[in-house]
Order: structure tokens, then sequence, then C-alpha cells
């Protein structure tokens, strides 16, 4: 049973808690591009903008994320004005790039524009992930005693105390990729529709601790490390489908509304569990049968909805609302496929499908940004966006803690022929969120036992995102139109000779 509880439990990080947005374009201007999408980015926030890219187009683009996050675990009815020293701070770390908490999201895309049946379409393919931060470490506990021939000589760094967070999350490394092909047309000279069809690919990698102990530990130093073991999990995720739909109007030309919808898109990932059993898991001769497991969850129904006022070429605002249900994931279900657990000489027990309650709410950010071309070559932008949380106060936890938040973006583009550079920043201010109520609790082997609550305690997060892109046009073969020639001057006629 222990296994399928820290499967179920560390693979939260998984359902896309987003840090950001993608798009360097849309994350200069606070992420609000809905009524915008005139690059190819467009295939995410908007496909019907696809239709203002005529002739051929790329996009690269990078997000290079440090979403910092310390939590300082406490017990039952602790005082949040004298938090307990009782055992050590953690934080996040891991990297995908080798440079201590960053983790680099990369989107890329190229599209062509062309003349059908006297309209604008267009034609894009691209591939680009949620934008989350996919890899989260924790300290890792240490089972090692001071005299490792002696069971009962004292652990040389205990796990109690420097490795907290072992029942929530030690390790996460999760990808999720969405290849994506994107038509657009304009179906009115004021009308554009688009849509993007999306392949999902998936791959979770995970561990954490579970407690095989024969009681409910109400406080941390009642919980005995000798009854953890820790369970690992990798999982491929099989092939799936989703879209996005997405439409323009543009009433006159200083002014645009967009909207565009993606359904829930459900994930399935199949593969191996591992464990690695504890001291008194291995005196009991406890044996695990079977390693294969599959774990399923919904990303959210997403809609987008925005507007954008541009009176001339060199300035524009633009404002949106973004809804997410992130109440399609109330729980996360695992089921280990013929796996059997046998304690000492007992019958082997079927290790029965899990279901952990996760209990999320739906979300919404409201966003506003806008940018400035004082001269030729250079464009500046800013903006700000709001975002409510997903995680009740009950279910917050380290696999993604997401509080209310505020983030405050900003950046600079520069113009060389058909070329454009894009640089900005992504902050969020630094948030403690204090947690009295929490029912986040360990995995436990048996099942008459709940787990005692591990969630309790101070979360600090915040952070920010270096956003970076290029992104060109090229119109082959179009001829820049001829300069206005005026009509030759008639002259006037010969004035009648005065009369006699």
């Amino acid at each position: 049973m222990w296994l399928v509880v820290a499967l179920a439990a560390s693979s939260a990080g998984a359902s896309g808690f987003y840090f950001g947005d993608n798009g360097a374009k849309a994350m200069v201007q606070g992420g609000a591009f809905t009524a915008q999408a005139d690059d190819v980015s467009a295939m995410q926030h908007n496909p019907a903008g696809l239709t203002q890219l005529k002739g051929l187009s790329f996009l690269v683009d990078g997000n290079l994320m440090n979403n910092e996050v310390t939590f300082w675990r406490q017990d039952p009815g602790w005082n949040t004005e004298m938090p307990s020293s009782l055992m050590e701070k953690v934080s996040r770390t891991g990297s995908n790039v080798g440079l201590g908490t960053l983790f680099a999201s990369p989107m890329f895309g190229v599209s062509y524009g062309f003349d059908l049946f006297g309209r604008g379409a267009t034609v894009a393919l691209g591939l680009f992930a949620p934008p989350a931060v996919g890899k989260n470490e924790y300290p890792a506990p240490d089972y090692t005693r001071e005299n490792p021939a002696d069971p009962t000589s004292r652990y040389v760094r205990n796990p109690r105390r420097f490795s907290p967070n072992r029942y929530m999350l030690v390790k996460q490394d999760i990808v999720i990729a969405f290849p994506t092909l994107s038509l657009a047309y304009d179906i009115h000279p004021k009308v554009q529709a688009g849509v993007s069809l999306q392949l999902v690919l998936s791959q979770f990698d995970f561990n954490q601790a579970v407690y095989s102990g024969f009681s409910d530990p109400t406080r941390s130093t009642e919980e005995d490390p000798t009854f953890d073991s820790v369970v690992s999990a990798n999982l491929g995720g099989q092939i799936g489908f989703t879209g996005i739909a997405g439409v323009m109007v543009r009433p006159i030309d200083a002014l645009s509304f967009g909207a565009s919808v993606r359904p829930p898109v459900p994930i399935r990932a199949r593969g191996k569990l591992s464990f690695q059993v504890g001291e008194q898991a291995r005196a009991l001769n406890a044996q695990v049968t079977g390693d294969q497991g599959e774990l399923t969850f919904t990303l959210p129904l997403e809609v987008r909805v925005g507007a954008r006022f541009s009176p001339s070429s060199v300035w524009g605002v633009n404002a949106d609302f973004v809804y997410q249900g992130w109440r399609s994931l109330d729980a996360l279900n695992l089921t280990p496929i013929d796996v059997t657990l046998t304690l000492g000489g007992m019958a082997p027990q079927t290790v029965a499908p899990f279901k952990v309650p996760k209990n999320w709410v739906d979300t919404y950010s409201v966003r506003v940004g806008g940018s400035v071309r004082p001269w030729k070559w250079t464009t500046f932008s800013a903006g700000v966006w709001y975002e409510t949380s997903a995680q009740p106060s009950t279910y917050f936890a380290l696999d993604f803690p997401h509080p209310n938040r505020v983030f405050l973006t900003g950046g600079v583009t520069g113009h060389l022929g058909p070329i454009d550079v894009i640089a900005g920043i992504t902050w969020t201010p630094t948030t403690t969120v204090n947690i009295t109520d929490s029912m986040q609790r360990q995995g436990q082997t048996n099942p008459g036992f709940a787990g005692g609550v591990v969630g309790l305690g101070q979360y600090v997060v915040g952070g920010w995102i270096l956003n970076v892109g290029v992104r060109g046009n090229f119109r082959f073969g179009e001829k820049a139109a001829p300069t206005p020639v005026a009509p030759p001057v008639e002259p006037a006629a010969p004035a009648p000779a005065p009369g006699a």
C-alpha cells in the first residue's frame, strides 16, 4: 500500500500549477495577449491571430524560471508568531540547466501565411510545454547511522530534523510537451478564426518516503524513521490529443477582441514502480511483487478573453481575463498493475487502486499590459497580473505551492529589419503562507491508519522569470507598393478677349 500512497501524493506537480506563461512578447505585457496574438505564440494564446502573419514567420522563445520555495514544518497547534526550531527549514533545489534552482522552458514555432480564396490563411507548426517548473528537489532523507553495525546508534543526520519534507516530496522531474499544428483563416474582413491541434507527450520521475509504522503519529517527534520506506516511479505518458480554438474580431482598426478555449486534458502514464524498504520493513521480511503502475489526472479547462486598443502603430494596451478549471483535479488516482505486498509469513495481498484527495478549486487571473515604440528600433513593454490560488489551505503542499499572487513584468524589444529580439523579466514578490489547518498526510502502509499530518508549517514562495525570444517575418516575392504619382495638370483654357 505504501508505494501507491507515495506515487499518488508526489505526482501533484504534474498537474501543471503554472508559473507565468509562454511567449516572451506576451509575458513582457503582463501576459495579456489574447486580442493581439500577432506572433507565432498565438498557437497557444489565440490561434485566430495567426492570420496576421503573412509570408514565413518563426519564433524561438525561452523562459528561465526561478521559483523560490522554503518550507518550515511545524507540529499541530503551532503558534505562527513563535515557530518551533525543532525541524530545519528546507528549500527547493534542482535544475535542468546546472544553475541552481533555475528551470528552462522553451517554445518553438514556424508559420506560413498565404491567400486562399481571396482571404488570408495561415498554417503553423510548433512545440511547447505548460508554463510550469517541471523539476523540484528537496533534501533527501539520510538514514546512515553513526555506527552502521549498530541499528540502535544515532543517525548522522536525523531525517526527522533535516528532511521534514520527505513525506510530501523528495524529488520530482516531469516533462509535458505539446507538438502543435495550427490553422487560421480570415472568415470575414473583420473576423478571424483558428484552431490548434495538439499531441500530448509526458514523462514522470519522482520519489518520496512513506511510513510503515503501526500507528498514526500526531507529532514529528513520534515519527520513527526506521519505519520509512522510499518509493520511486518512472512513468511514461501515453500519447494524448487536445486542441485550442480561437476567434478574433476587429470592429474598427484601433480595437480588437479575442477569445480562446482549450478543453480539459486527460493525462495517463504507465511505467515502473520501485522502492527501498526501511529497517523495520526489512526486519519483517517485507516483499513487493510486481513493478508496474498507472497514474491518471486531468489538466484543466482553460478560457481566455481579451481586448486590445491600439489607436496608432506607436502604442497599444491589452487586457485579459483567464479562467482555469482546476476543479477537475479533485484527486490523484494511481492503479498498481499486478502488484502484491507480503509481510513475513502472511499471504500476499493485492495492492488496490488508490485515490488521494486534493480538492483544488478553479482559478482566474486578470492581466493588463501594453507597449510603446518611441522610435523605429525599440519598443518598451510593461504589465501586471493577479492570479488566485488553486490550493485551499488544507491541501497546501510542496508539490507546487501556489498562493494568490501578483506578477510584475517588463521588457524591451529590438527591431532589426525583419527580426525582433525580446528580453524581459517577470517578478512575483515573496509571499509567506502559514498553514495551521493542513489535511496533507503522510503515506501509510497500514490501511487502518490515516497517516500523520505533515503539511503544517510556514511556506515562503516567490521568484522570477527571465523571458527571451527571437522572432522573424519574411515576405518573399512581395513587392513594395509603387510610389503614388500625381496626375499631369491640364493647361488652363485661355481667357476670352475682352469685349469691344
